[in-house]
C-alpha cells in the first residue's frame, strides 16, 4: 500500500506497464505471422497503443468536459477490436515501436494535467469513475495480452506469472480496482479449468461488484466453468 495521490499511483502503474510491455516490445518485427490465426508481437502492442490512446482520449474529454470519444464502455469490444486490427495490421514494426513510446507518454501527460476531482468524475455511461479507463487499458490490459501471448506458445507458468503481476499492481496501487482485480484473476484461472481458484476470486468481485454478474453471465472467459453448479449458483443462473 501508498499513500501517493490517485494520479500518482495511476502514474506508477503505467510505469510498471511500459517496463513489463517491453517483453512484447523487443520481439516486434516486420516478419510475416507464421499463423494468420495467432498475432504477432507488432499486432499485440498496435492493438495495445490503440487502446491507451483511447484511454487519452477520455482522459482529455473529462478534464476539458468534452464530450466522450469512442467506446468509452466498450459495450462492442469485438467489433473495436476488429476495427484496430484491420487498422493497424499493416504499420511497420517501427511505427508501432514509435507509437508504443508516444501512447505511453501521452497517457502519462494526460494524467499529471488533471485533477484529482476529474479522475474521480463519473463517465457520462455505466463505465464508472473517469479513472478507471486507465487500468483498464494500462496494466491490466498488459497483462491480459501477454498471458494470451503466454497460451498460445503453451507456456502456461508464464501465463500466470503474467496475471499474477497485474493482480499484485492492483493490490498494492490501485486498491480501489480490487473487484476488477478479483473478476479478472477469476478469468484468468477459469480460462486454466481451475475451478477451484477462480471460485473465491469470482465470489469476491461479485460481493463488492453486483453490477458484474450480468457481464459475467455472458463472458467467454468464465465459458469453461460456467457449467459448474457452485458458479451457476453465484451467478444466479
Amino acid at each position: 500500500m501508498t499513500n501517493d495521490s490517485l494520479k500518482d499511483r495511476l502514474v506508477q502503474s503505467l510505469v510498471a506497464a511500459r517496463e513489463k510491455e517491453a517483453v512484447l516490445l523487443a520481439m516486434v518485427d516486420d516478419s510475416p505471422p507464421a499463423d494468420v490465426e495467432v498475432w504477432t508481437a507488432k499486432d499485440n502492442v498496435a492493438h495495445l497503443n490503440a487502446w491507451r490512446e483511447h484511454a487519452t482520449r477520455t482522459l482529455v474529454a473529462a478534464r476539458l468536459g468534452m464530450p466522450f470519444e469512442g467506446p468509452a464502455v466498450d459495450t462492442d469490444v469485438d467489433a473495436s477490436n476488429a476495427v484496430i486490427y484491420e487498422a493497424h495490421r499493416g504499420d511497420s514494426a517501427a511505427a508501432v515501436r514509435a507509437a508504443y513510446a508516444a501512447s505511453y507518454a501521452a497517457l502519462i501527460e494526460a494524467i499529471n494535467a488533471c485533477a484529482e476531482e476529474d479522475l474521480l468524475r463519473a463517465r457520462p455511461d455505466n463505465g464508472g469513475a473517469v479513472w478507471l479507463v486507465v487500468p483498464g487499458n494500462g496494466h491490466g490490459h498488459t497483462s491480459q495480452h501477454l498471458t494470451y501471448w503466454a497460451f498460445d506458445r503453451g507456456d502456461a507458468d508464464g501465463a500466470e506469472e503474467a496475471a499474477r503481476w497485474s493482480y499484485a499492481i492492483d493490490s498494492e496501487l490501485l486498491p480501489e480496482n480490487k473487484p476488477v482485480a478479483d473478476y479478472n484473476f477469476a478469468c484468468f484461472y477459469a480460462r486454466t479449468r481451475d475451478v477451484e481458484k477462480a471460485l473465491p476470486l469470482l465470489s469476491a468481485a461479485l460481493r463488492a461488484r453486483p453490477d458484474l454478474r450480468a457481464f459475467a453471465l455472458e463472458d467467454v472467459d468464465l465459458a469453461p466453468i460456467r457449467d459448474d453448479p457452485r458458479v451457476e449458483s453465484l451467478l444466479g443462473a
